[in-house]
Formats: C-alpha cells, structure tokens, sequence
C-alpha cells in the first residue's frame, strides 16, 4: 500500500452521532407520488447493503453516496473533505446513459434488486473516475488478480453522488443477528456494558480467533462478534457457515452476557489496511468502544504486510475508537495451548498455527480439522451446513 496519508495535515476525530436518513411511511408515500417522474438507478444486492447502511447509521457520518469532492479526498488522503479520517468510497455507480440524463439538484429514484423503490437521492455530482488511480491508492495495485481490483474495474463509468433518503418500510432485514447501529447501542446499554470490543470476522472461527477475542473480553464489559455477511471471493465461507460456527463457539466456550453476535452488511474490498480503519469506523457507529486488529486484516493474497493495518491505525491517529493489536497466534505443544510470540519462548517446531487455507482445505475435504486449531463443536457444525464454501 502506498504511504498516500502522509503529510495530509490534521485528521479529524470521528464523534459518536448517529445519521439516521430514514423517512416514515407518511413521507414515504409523499416521495412515492412523484417517483416515475425520477432517473431511477437500480440497486445490486452489495450497493443496496450500502444503501441500508447509509440510511441506519452504519456509515456515520456519511449522509449519502460520495460526491466528487469526497472521493477525492477518500482516495488520495484517506479522509473526506471535511478532515474527519475515512478510508473507503462509498459511490453509486451508474451508465453512461444515465449520466447524461442527470443533473446536479435531479432527484434520484432508487430501487432494490425487485425494482421496489426504497427511496430517494438528490444529486450533487455526477462525475468520472480514473480506474488506475483508484485501484493504486486503494489497494497499492492495478493487479486484476485482486478481487478489490476487479470490483472498481467492474464498475459503471461514472458516480453520482448526494444525500439520500430510504423508505424505512423497503429496508430488508436478514434475520435476528441483523441489528441496526441504535439496537446495538440499546442493547449495550441494557446489559450495563460501557466498554465493547468489536471483532470483525469473514470465516468461520479458529482457536486462534477466540484467543484473540477472549483476551480482549478480559478488558472491556463486553464483546461484539460481527461477521461481515455480503459478496466474497469464492472459496470464502458462506454466511451460513460463519454464524453456524460462531452459535456453536458461543454457546459452548463463551460467557453468554458478555457477547453479542451480529451481521454487517457489506462486500468485501480485501483493501487491508484500508479495510482495517474502515472495519472500526463502522464498529464505533455500532456502539463499540475498542477494536481487535490482528495479522493481515481483510488482507488476500500477498498484497500487504502482516501488520500494515497497525501501522496505518497509528499514521492517522484518533479515528474515535482504540485499536487493540494482536501478533501471531497459534497452538504451542510446549505450553500445551494457544499462545502468541509475545509470551510464548518455544521455537517454531513447537508452533502448530491455525492456517486459514489450510483450516478451509481440510473442511473442504469434509475433515475435522485437529482440535488444537478448531473446536469440535465449530468443526462438526459447519460440516453440518449445506454450504460451506462459495464457489
């Protein structure tokens, strides 16, 4: 990843309001009387996601899809125009064609996948963008092999940007683990907690995970386990999967009172380091105090540094919420648990470490992995799933 936030001057800290941008069912309607009149756009699943976390205060303090202005910023400085720390964009892409029938202060239907309209955009921008540049500053590659790469290059020609507003009564929900950022907050205030470590996931949960998450609980009131459930590369596990895995985990090995398990509804970038500031950002908005980094967060492949994450955390500084760094954990014989380089004086030949890809092969294969890197009870339940792996 490129060094781009250097010398970008002051970074503002993130507050903790929340934007709400949904409207009842009297405006609602209002707004519905006048939507054939409208450009509408029609939403993808990934880009209704975004929708529904615009509107519900996922995405504080962002009002809307990124106008011209804050791309730019969101791009090259890693903070919108405004100074307040930010690292991805949050965009609306739309064809040529549409582009050429909108003009900045146009209203903009919006619909989900069904064609419902969910609600509405007042435009403010509409604008190109330059792919490369995109691609560099994001992810510090143009390499089509990275999925991120893909998903910018997959895009639409131009971005129209501008506040939004939903139609509260057209917002799915995806279960009972899908909690908006108010019921988190409700919810923490209800169980007494005032300090909450977020812990974000996109596989099913290894020994390792829970070392990492449950030296965390040992110094906050309580834990928020929040898979990231929308679009992935195959071979990732599927949602399913994930929350199976983790109902097993929590039920057998955790504290109940002092863990919560809910869903975050987003695609995947794989911007690493990026991800990481993103990841927490959205964690603060949920209500979360603290927030676990480890090794090569939302990383793929061998884009970016083991730690990169921790170092770009410390390079802006005050994002409204603390990080909590974790190293390398794994399974030592020696010491006869999961441990981590900083306490543990054993060499390497010692070290059994909880491979991802391997983890994924060998459930792949329909075998348990060993017990010293997964739980039984997480490893039977998720062979148990339909589908664990995305093809």
């Amino acid at each position: 990843m490129d060094g781009s936030i250097e010398g970008t001057g002051m970074i503002q800290p993130h507050g903790n309001a929340l934007v709400d941008r949904t409207v009842d069912a009297d405006r609602s309607e209002q707004l519905r009387e006048d939507f054939e009149s409208y450009v509408t756009v029609t939403l993808d699943q990934n880009l209704l996601f975004d929708f529904q976390n615009l509107a519900q205060g996922v995405y504080s303090p962002l009002n809307g899809f990124m106008g011209r202005n804050d791309f730019l910023k969101v791009v090259n400085d890693v903070t919108l125009e405004s100074g307040v720390a930010w690292p991805l964009p949050i965009v609306l892409d739309i064809t040529t064609e549409q582009a050429n029938k909108i003009e900045p202060g146009d209203r903009i239907g919006l619909c989900r996948p069904d064609g419902q309209p969910v609600g509405v955009m007042d435009a403010d921008s509409v604008y190109r963008y330059n792919e490369a540049d995109t691609c560099e500053n994001l992810f510090g590659t143009t390499d089509e092999d990275h999925p991120g790469v893909r998903t910018i290059r997959d895009k639409n020609p131009f971005f129209v940007g501008g506040p939004i507003k939903a139609f509260a009564d057209e917002l799915p929900r995806n279960g009972s683990y899908d909690l908006t950022p108010k019921e988190t907050r409700v919810l923490f205030k209800k169980r007494g907690w005032e300090t909450i470590v977020g812990f974000q996931t996109r596989n099913a949960p290894h020994r390792a995970h829970e070392y990492l998450q449950k030296s965390a609980l040992e110094h906050v009131d309580g834990l928020l386990i929040q898979p990231k459930i929308g679009e992935k590369k195959p071979s990732d596990y599927t949602n399913d999967a994930i929350l199976n895995g983790y109902e097993a985990l929590i039920e057998s090995y955790y504290p109940t009172e002092s863990v919560a398990l809910s869903i975050f509804k987003s695609r995947m970038m794989y911007a690493g380091p990026r991800e990481a500031v993103f990841d927490s950002i959205v964690r603060k908005n949920y209500g979360c105090t603290h927030f676990i980094i480890g090794r090569d967060h939302a990383g793929v492949g061998n884009y970016y540094g083991d730690f990169e994450a921790q170092r770009l955390f410390d390079a802006i500084g005050n994002v409204g919420i603390e990080p909590l760094y974790y190293h390398y954990a794994f399974y030592c014989t020696k010491c006869d648990g999961i441990v981590s380089e900083k306490i543990c004086p054993h060499d390497d030949d010692c070290h059994i470490e909880p491979s991802g890809t391997k983890l994924r092969q060998l459930l792949a294969d329909g075998d348990e992995p060993a017990p010293e890197l997964m739980r039984p009870e997480v490893a039977e339940t998720v062979l148990e799933t339909e589908e664990v792996f995305i093809e």
